[in-house]
């Protein structure tokens, strides 16, 4: 059953991909960010996350994938992905937002091997086209399933939905829910946006981000009322549903939150030594142990009791 409500509210705030950015860049927008993302999940600063993920496929002998669902498409940049790089022969797409759906589309016209439909993720039909028991090769949730709210209903249905031995990527955040994030998280923030000169804090709206504090979950909540609503139980619940075959957390406490709106100020050369400084400083925390990992990659096959019922392991 499709939520009108919620896809409105998603439809506002991200049905137009170029709203995403009208405050500013994220970390994730740096090139030196994406290497350094792609050094902590596969080793190779060349190597992206669904690139690794693709690897590890080859490995196995199970490229190209049949069929492949995409949990919270948006824009479909993953989709489309998967095509260019022939790791997919049929792939099925879904989002709630019939805004972004509608750019999605527009985005991969012409490739008759991606499919579109809107469905909602905390309540998929199971049973219904395209969501039938034993149809597809893998599935893959990026940056979409810290915003399910049913997270063992979910988990449940798409141990069904994959083919014996498929095959379930996650690139996700996994950090506090609703952005909870903790005093000392703060605190390494604030530490390091002291030491940096005005300019690069600046968003393209004018605001300095000083004075760093976790926003309260009201707040959150009245921007999206999915964003983060159990990310913290993600890694914890898959468990009981998938065997985890490889996880790589990739940090983004410190990163993520510090260049959030602010990410393009770090794109001139000048600012290159500052940014360099700040990756550093995250990589000394985690070595330290110290750092937060608030994002991972998991890839993960189903348990055989979890392919059962959705009520099979509660």
């Amino acid at each position: 059953m499709l939520d009108s409500h919620l896809s409105d509210r998603l439809d506002a705030v991200w049905g137009n991909p170029h709203s995403w950015v009208a405050n500013g860049l994220q970390w994730t927008h740096l090139e030196e960010v994406r290497t350094l993302i792609n050094r902590r999940v596969s080793g190779d600063a060349s190597i992206g996350p669904l690139a690794w993920f693709a690897q590890h496929l080859a490995a196995a002998g199970a490229l190209p994938l049949r069929r492949v669902l995409v949990l919270g498409c948006g824009a479909g940049r993953v989709e489309r992905d998967l095509h260019e790089n022939g790791w997919a022969r049929e792939i099925v797409a879904f989002d709630l937002s019939p805004k972004v759906l509608a750019v999605a589309r527009e985005s991969a016209a012409g490739i008759a091997s991606i499919e579109y439909v809107q469905a909602n993720m905390d309540n998929l039909p199971l049973g219904e086209p395209p969501f039938l028991s034993g149809s597809f090769d893998a599935v893959l949730g990026v940056a979409s399933v810290h915003h399910c709210s049913q997270l063992r209903q979910l988990f449940s249905v798409v141990a069904q939905l994959l083919t014996p031995g498929g095959w379930f990527f996650l690139d996700e955040y996994v950090g506090p829910d609703r952005f909870q994030f903790s005093p000392n998280n703060m605190e390494q923030i604030c530490a390091l946006a002291d030491l940096l000169p005005e300019r690069l804090l600046t968003t393209r709206s004018g605001g300095i981000k000083r004075g760093f504090r976790a926003p309260t979950v009201d707040e959150v909540i009245a921007v999206d009322p999915s964003e983060a609503v159990c990310s913290s139980q993600i890694l914890p619940l898959l468990g009981e549903y998938f065997e985890i075959m490889m996880q790589r957390p990739y940090g983004g406490s410190v990163l993520h939150l510090l260049l959030a709106d602010v990410a393009q100020n770090f794109q001139s050369p000048e600012a290159g030594p500052w940014l360099q400084a700040l990756i550093a400083t995250e990589e000394d925390l985690d070595r330290l142990g110290r750092l937060e990992h608030h994002f991972s990659c998991v890839i993960a096959r189903p348990r055989p009791e979890a392919t059962d019922s959705p009520h099979s392991l509660r």
